[in-house]
């Protein structure tokens, strides 16, 4: 594993990024892709439209996660994550996870993974990471 994408957008641009394909591996047999789309929705929220597969079919489940990460007077600030619902479905699943903006804030940035979800004792597995940074 390993390796990052980096993107980012500034003021003025267009309001939105693509991240991925990303895929996680476990016991040299990809196991699940994802790819999406970074946003600013209705100068409201920072949005992440999430599309993930299974690309095993072995009863373990898929999930994508977001972390979003503000940028204020103290440089990037502490993050929030959340997570895709869980899935083992072989065709793509939309998905959309969002958080407010901040008013204090004029950048944010999204860290994403996609992972499988893997049977005790054994550890998720993840893709590399993409980061998104977005102006507003």
């Amino acid at each position: 594993m390993g390796g990052v994408l980096l993107a980012a957008l500034t003021a003025g641009q267009a309001q939105a990024l693509n991240w991925g394909t990303l895929t996680s591996s476990y016991d040299g047999k990809k196991r699940s892709s994802g790819y999406g789309s970074f946003t600013i929705s209705g100068s409201t929220y920072a949005q992440n439209k999430v599309y993930t597969k299974d690309l095993a079919a072995d009863g373990n489940t898929v999930y994508q996660t977001t972390t979003w990460n503000w940028y204020g007077n103290d440089g990037w600030g502490a993050g929030t994550s959340k997570s895709t619902p869980e899935h083992n479905k072989t065709s793509y699943q939309l998905n959309y996870l969002k958080e407010q903006l901040q008013w204090d804030s004029e950048k944010v940035r999204g860290t994403h993974t996609m992972c499988v979800q893997l049977g005790f004792p054994v550890a998720d597995r993840c893709s590399p990471t993409a980061i998104t940074t977005l102006t507003y």
